[in-house]
């Protein structure tokens, strides 16, 4: 190999990081600044002289060390990650080092020359010329017709009309493309087998195979172009199909909300009739018609949090309309319990709904519920029983998003939000099935007391011993 004087190396250096950062970003959708790829450059270039010249390093080594700064110039530069920024470099190695491949070997072969015996600094400044001007068509053309590999844009909403308006006349280019590369090479391969071929006229073996090379390569680069697009069309499809099914969903959620609110609005004009008109009795008694008779109970259990307690008061109500035996009782007063009133009729809501639909299917005198709220030192205790049982297997997946063991449309969202509401105040949720008894035991944690709060700032005695 011939030696290259530093200063015709640092040009080489300057021009190869230009080109390979970005060819690098063009092929991730990343348009970068021309200034900032200048600066790149230079910083690149004088790296790799310093490193061949002053601390006299193996190719291999610095080499590997050039292409380390790189990917740290791409990250800054692009402002990606690593990863990110890997890729883009990785590519933009690849398609350079595959247009040295293709226009060296051809003015070689065309200029008869030898690289290895070449001296004149001239020639070898301009060595790397069809190089450049290759790298420079590849660049125009990703950038006339939106071409990459990989997209690492932030979505906006003008490239999204841009990058849907180009896609399918990019797509229509890459075919064609592979179909004039697929003729050209049978093409070469015909010339190679029938020497007779009238077109052949000679040519040199060495001369075919390179252009035939050129052909591959090319042929390679737009199949990996077809491919990303395959693999996007493929990602968006499943992504539309999931849409389409939370747009059902929505529609049908929209229309049954029109629905309820209209009825609610019919229903609050008929007692503000009554109520206008002074009809008192009239108003229960829709209301009990309207609710499902009697379902304000006189049966309630004061818990210590009014919003517990209304929660209870209805239930039970509800519970003797659908002729349940709900029971419940409490040893402790809730005084300390760092959830919100919202939060603990949610959790709560959510486990005796989840009970009475279990027991209303069964017969009379198995529809049966039990709510036990209590303590230990640390955590107040809620347990919500039913007649029933589960498996094992249906344990363990109660607490996962959408899964529910009944039967119809149901969400099974319901203990899901439970386990996060519980979670969020770093308690625990218990599922236990025995005895022909379904319990969920849920455990929050108390507040501290003030006397425990005092307690534990107060010294110890001996702290300060010697």
């Amino acid at each position: 190999m011939p030696a290259v004087p530093p200063e015709i190396m640092f040009i080489h250096h300057f021009l190869a990081s230009f080109l390979m950062a970005w060819m690098g970003l063009l092929l991730t959708n990343i348009k970068p600044k021309i200034g900032k790829l200048l600066m790149l450059g230079l910083v690149y270039a004088i790296f790799g002289v310093l490193v061949r010249y002053s601390f006299n390093m193996a190719y291999d080594i610095s080499f590997l060390l050039q292409v380390m700064l790189l990917v740290v110039l791409v990250m800054w530069i692009s402002q990606l990650g690593l990863r990110r920024a890997l890729v883009a470099t990785v590519l933009g190695t690849i398609i350079l080092s595959m247009c040295e491949l293709v226009s060296t070997q051809i003015i070689f072969q065309v200029l008869g020359l030898n690289f290895q015996t070449i001296t004149n600094p001239l020639i070898i400044l301009l060595i790397p010329l069809p190089q450049i001007v290759l790298a420079f068509i590849i660049i125009h053309l990703c950038e006339r017709f939106n071409m990459h590999l990989f997209d690492f844009q932030p979505l906006n909403k003008g490239y999204l009309e841009t990058a849907v308006g180009s896609r399918k006349y990019t797509t229509m280019g890459l075919v064609l493309i592979l179909l004039l590369v697929i003729l050209v090479q049978l093409f070469f391969s015909v010339i190679v087998i029938n020497q007779e071929f009238q077109w052949y006229n000679g040519l040199p073996l060495s001369t075919i195979g390179s252009i035939s090379t050129s052909i591959i390569i090319l042929g390679v680069i737009t199949m990996g172009f077809l491919i990303v697009r395959l693999v996007e069309l493929t990602e968006k499809e499943g992504q539309y199909n999931l849409q389409a099914v939370y747009i059902d969903t929505l529609d049908e959620l929209y229309t049954a909300i029109r629905s309820e609110r209209h009825d609610i609005i019919n229903h609050l004009q008929t007692i503000y009739g009554f109520n206008k008109l002074g009809y008192v009795e009239e108003v229960q008694y829709y209301l009990d018609e309207l609710l499902g008779g009697n379902i304000l109970s006189s049966e309630f259990v004061i818990t210590g949090t009014p919003g517990l307690t209304a929660l209870l008061y209805i239930k039970s109500g509800i519970a003797r309309t659908n002729d349940i035996q709900f029971k419940v009782s409490a040893d402790q007063a809730i005084d300390r319990l760092p959830v919100s009133p919202y939060e603990t009729n949610n959790i709560l809501g959510n486990l005796i709904n989840n009970a009475f639909d279990a027991v209303l299917p069964l017969h009379s005198s198995q529809r049966i519920v039990n709510l036990h709220i209590g303590a230990d030192e640390d955590n107040y205790i809620f347990k919500v029983s039913n007649y029933g049982h589960l498996d094992e297997q249906t344990i363990q997946n109660l607490m996962k998003k959408g899964f529910s063991t009944k039967n119809g449309e149901h969400s099974g969202l319901g203990l899901h939000i439970c386990q996060q509401l519980i979670k969020k105040y770093e308690g625990r949720m218990e599922v236990i099935s025995a005895n022909n008894m379904v319990e969920f035991s849920v455990f929050l944690p108390m507040l501290p007391t003030k006397e425990d709060v005092c307690e534990s700032n107060r010294p110890k005695a001996g702290a300060f011993a010697s």
